[in-house]
């Protein structure tokens, strides 16, 4: 059987724009995770937002009527921690909110480090210029760069926001360095999620809104592709791009048999 037409296991779900965008859910994410659970279908929540714990996010869904528990929320702040843990970083220097510098706290590694291993950027919608300027410092000194993800906007209700790439596109431009991306497209969140699921990634669909990120990424890691048009991407967008997806579908709501194969 093809990975064409495998009926998955389980499925990774992006979340913004895709369960939820801006202050409003999804038309349709609550019925279609609550299928998840009747079905005991395997499902991790993977996002490149970095902001936000799991716990938070996990309370964002119920106030939408969303039942995702804060244990099926893996954030590409968390996988970038444990990879600078395995990677036997101690202390870096890191460009995020609060609750990245908690990830990294939690893996027992200082993020404002004087003389770091890693400078490591992800979304944060308070840095000044002072703090840039000392990253790029870092970077052109030869300490290596990390990214959360490489995503220039997330939607909003009020259109596209700056997000990680944003930064990254400046600094890269500065130092002529390339960031190693944790988060989506890059490997490493797919493999944490799929070892946490405990499932091979063949057997795993993503579902996410964003052909450069999620349909790039599951394309690369051997996951099926599906893509939902409720929030970043557009039937427009797919029209002679290179990236195609295994399935294109209005919003979760569609996912009506569990089965992105059909």
């Amino acid at each position: 059987m093809s990975l064409a037409t495998a009926r998955p296991h389980g499925y990774l779900l992006d979340m913004d724009g895709v369960l939820y965008r801006g202050r409003r859910a999804v038309p349709g994410a609550a019925a279609f995770v609550r299928r998840l659970h009747a079905a005991a279908t395997p499902y991790l929540c993977i996002t490149n937002h970095s902001c936000f714990a799991p716990e938070y996010l996990a309370a964002k869904l119920r106030r939408f009527g969303i039942p995702v528990p804060a244990e099926r929320i893996l954030t590409a702040g968390q996988a970038t921690a444990a990879w600078l843990r395995a990677q036997d970083a101690r202390r870096v220097f890191a460009i995020g909110e609060p609750a990245f510098h908690t990830a990294l706290a939690d893996a027992g590694i200082e993020s404002n480090a004087a003389r770091p291993s890693h400078v490591v950027v992800s979304l944060d919608r308070r840095v000044d210029y002072e703090r840039l300027a000392a990253a790029a410092r870092h970077i052109l000194r030869g300490v290596p760069l990390v990214a959360t993800n490489p995503d220039p906007s997330y939607p909003t209700e009020r259109g596209p926001a700056p997000e990680c790439g944003f930064f990254l596109a400046g600094l890269e431009r500065m130092t002529g360095v390339r960031p190693l991306v944790i988060g989506k497209p890059g490997p490493e969140l797919f493999r944490m999620a799929a070892e946490k699921l405990g499932l091979p990634r063949r057997r795993l669909a993503m579902v996410g809104d964003r052909l450069d990120t999620d349909i790039l990424g599951a394309k690369r890691a051997g996951l099926r592709a599906v893509l939902v048009l409720s929030g970043h991407s557009t039937r427009a967008m797919l029209k002679g791009a290179r990236l195609q997806p295994d399935r294109v579908v209005r919003s979760v709501a569609d996912l009506r048999d569990n089965s992105p194969g059909k």
